[in-house]
């Protein structure tokens, strides 16, 4: 019996940046050019370790994943995609998509990643002022993020998405609709947002202020021929971000770096955060994986549910059904009817549906 296809979302992730930025979640590394060309290097040993791995898998989407992929070398960032589109089963038309950083995009490095045929880019704008992206510790101005998008028309790259953020230090309702302004000015095909790390929460405006913020964003962004179709996601017509649709809809998840996760065959994975240990061992199972669970049905069932009510369109009893052959059983359904009592959730005969609420709790 053959086995079908199942769709396959890869993350490599790039932790290096210019210089760490505070009220940002994820690992951020400085380091030199020869620890960033070491880092490549192992990377790419880990991306050579999949080749014949995935069998029965097509990959949908695959991330450069920052904030500040551009920061390496271009070359290598190229050659890298080069490898994954040589030996990863990729789908006819599969997004490979970028995360660059306004200081970073310029001639060399879209020369660069060209050999790898990137066809989308996310840029890190965070905010459209000068004065919130200095309380943000941001290295850019709004000028050199003009001047990347200037480079993006160069190159001719259409293909591109905004991140900004939803709370930053002393953002007020007038200056994060002048940020979403200044979006939509420049017309990109997607606009994320995210939230600061709230462990940096001091002069953060607080969860009410941000949710009235977030409605006010939504609204403006739909009368602007933005379509909400996840929690943070916004896009014109037909320019949805593959990799985020792909992962709210089940796709499994492969990811390769320093802290990646991989949900894969039924086993939880996670990379070690230790450079050392990645630098020396990259390509080797045994030793950089941290953690290994087994992903039990229940498990896997939560996960999808989770992914779910964070698209717009919610969780429908009938996908659930087409995916795991059962209702939603009995101890899922309990939480979701605490979400929807919490005015996160409606609930229907057809499903279980978010709020305008539940979308901003998922930021």
């Amino acid at each position: 019996m053959v086995r079908e296809v199942q769709p396959l979302v890869v993350d490599l992730r790039i932790p290096y940046c210019i210089r760490k930025e505070p009220y940002y979640r994820h690992l951020q590394l400085s380091g030199s050019n020869g620890e960033k060309n070491a880092y490549m290097a192992a990377l790419k040993r880990e991306l050579l370790s999949w080749e014949g791995e995935l069998e029965g898998y097509e990959v949908s989407a695959l991330r450069l994943l920052g904030p500040s992929a551009t920061v390496m070398s271009p070359d290598l960032l190229g050659d890298l995609l080069k490898t994954a589109r040589e030996i990863l089963p990729m789908a006819h038309g599969a997004e490979v998509s970028v995360d660059t950083h306004p200081v970073t995009v310029g001639t060399p490095s879209l020369t660069g990643l060209a050999a790898g045929r990137p066809n989308r880019m996310e840029l890190m704008m965070r905010s459209g002022s000068d004065e919130e992206l200095r309380a943000l510790g941001c290295v850019h101005t709004m000028q050199q993020l003009k001047n990347a998008v200037l480079f993006f028309n160069r190159f001719h790259v259409n293909n591109f998405g905004l991140t900004v953020d939803l709370g930053a230090p002393g953002q007020t309702a007038q200056s994060f609709h002048n940020t979403l302004h200044a979006c939509t000015i420049i017309r990109p095909a997607h606009i994320h947002l995210q939230t600061p790390d709230e462990r940096d929460a001091e002069g953060m405006p607080d969860e009410e202020t941000r949710f009235s913020l977030y409605r006010e964003g939504c609204a403006f962004l739909a009368a602007e021929g933005y379509r909400q179709y996840a929690a943070a996601d916004f896009c014109l017509p037909e320019h949805a971000c593959r990799h985020t649709l792909s992962l709210l809809e089940g796709a499994a998840h492969l990811g390769m770096g320093l802290g990646a996760v991989t949900l894969l065959d039924g086993y939880l994975t996670r990379n070690t955060n230790n450079p050392a240990i990645y630098l020396a061992h990259a390509g080797d199972f045994e030793k950089t994986t941290a953690e290994a669970y087994s992903a039990d049905a229940a498990y896997l069932m939560r996960e999808y549910v989770r992914q779910r009510l964070q698209a717009a369109e919610g969780l429908s009893n009938a996908a659930f059904q087409a995916r795991f052959g059962c209702a939603v059983p009995s101890s899922l359904r309990e939480e979701l009817e605490r979400q929807a009592e919490a005015g996160d959730l409606t609930v229907s005969d057809n499903g279980y549906f978010p709020t305008e609420h539940g979308l901003f709790r998922c930021l």
